[in-house]
């Protein structure tokens, strides 16, 4: 038992110095290749140092959560194959060791380092994502828009909803409105109108019809004109720069699809993207699961490890794009959508650790 645990934590070590390696090396080619491809940017419109600086430092988290997983299957590869090649793990499975057993640290690092990946990236991403956007807008001289925009949906005090299908910041007003106020789950008013004006010190909804609920009832009434004196929202609010899903955390983008839904709007590629936010961190257990037994009965170089780990990684992101966008098209489920390269490949490395030879 002792000699058991004493090969877990060399082979953990080695391991975790390949992934380190890793982790490092795809930054710093990250970091190159998109500095060769903006630096036109930098010239252009005379960046500072420090605009730069931040520029790289906000970027930095998203390459590293986006790299992890190919990190997670090169050092796999690296370090079993290293293993193979020297032929330690020969000699422990002379000692009675499988295949399986010498891989199961790993499995379990791997397995906590995905819950890692996925807390870091709900609580680093979304912010540094959101300067790293603010500071490139900056380097290119101009703000994040005129305060006019699209699908706006705003929350406001007492349970009420606004969702308008565009706002004119210019002439503060919104168009093609719908409001309502909500008692627990249960929708009390509703109205909806053709233009929501802002008057100065409050908004009018104009040319609509307005819908109330009770009982089990409905009452509708239409008008010209309803004055939403419960609002409290102001233009700026509605010319406030909305995040994007990569912007927001989970529960940010939870909801703000729950909103969405509750305003009877398609959020299909917002759900699908909340699912991502779970599924994608796991990736790195699922390349781990994958590349361990591969590596654990090939006799290969580092050179051909490494073609054969970025093949892999070719094909399972492609596999990632391809399931989000049939999820975004209501091809799949969005659940699915976002899962399902993860739920193929798992189950393709489910399958060659069990075959591996104990």
């Amino acid at each position: 038992m002792a000699l058991v645990r004493l090969l877990d934590r060399y082979v953990l070590k080695r391991y975790l110095l390949w992934l380190s390696f890793c982790i490092v090396g795809l930054w710093a080619i990250a970091v190159i290749i998109d500095l060769v491809e903006t630096i036109d940017l930098f010239i252009d419109h005379e960046a500072t140092a420090g605009q730069i600086l931040r520029y790289y430092v906000y970027r930095s988290p998203y390459w590293i959560v986006l790299t992890v997983p190919i990190a997670a299957l090169l050092a796999t590869l690296f370090a079993v194959t290293s293993l193979a090649g020297s032929s330690e793990l020969t000699a422990m499975k002379t000692a009675g060791i499988g295949t399986p057993r010498i891989l199961r640290p790993i499995f379990s690092f791997a397995l906590l380092f995905s819950g890692a990946v996925f807390l870091f990236s709900d609580s680093v991403i979304p912010l540094a994502t959101y300067r790293f956007n603010t500071t490139k807008d900056e380097i290119r001289s101009y703000s994040r828009g005129d305060g006019s925009r699209r699908q706006v949906l705003l929350q406001d005090i007492d349970s009420q909803l606004v969702f308008a299908r565009s706002y004119d910041h210019t002439r503060q007003r919104a168009h093609q409105v719908q409001w309502e106020r909500r008692d627990g789950y249960r929708v009390a008013e509703r109205a909806v109108g053709r233009l929501l004006n802002w008057t100065g010190s409050g908004w009018n909804l104009l040319d609509g019809t307005h819908y109330s609920f009770s009982d089990a009832q409905m009452q509708w009434t239409t008008f010209d004109s309803l004055a939403l004196d419960r609002l409290t929202l102001q233009p700026v609010d509605f010319a406030r720069q909305q995040k994007k899903p990569e912007e927001m955390t989970y529960g940010e983008l939870r909801d703000y699809v729950d909103r969405a839904l509750a305003a009877g709007e398609d959020a299909t590629r917002h759900l699908v993207d909340l699912h991502l936010k779970i599924a994608f961190p796991l990736t790195c257990f699922v390349m781990v699961l994958l590349g361990a037994p591969i590596a654990a009965n090939i006799r290969s170089g580092r050179a051909n490890s490494f073609g054969l780990g970025i093949l892999v990684c070719f094909v399972y992101y492609s596999c990632v794009k391809a399931g989000q966008a049939m999820g975004w098209n209501e091809v799949l489920a969005p659940w699915l959508g976002a899962w399902i390269a993860n739920i193929g490949f798992g189950l393709l490395g489910l399958g060659l650790t069990a075959r591996a030879h104990k």
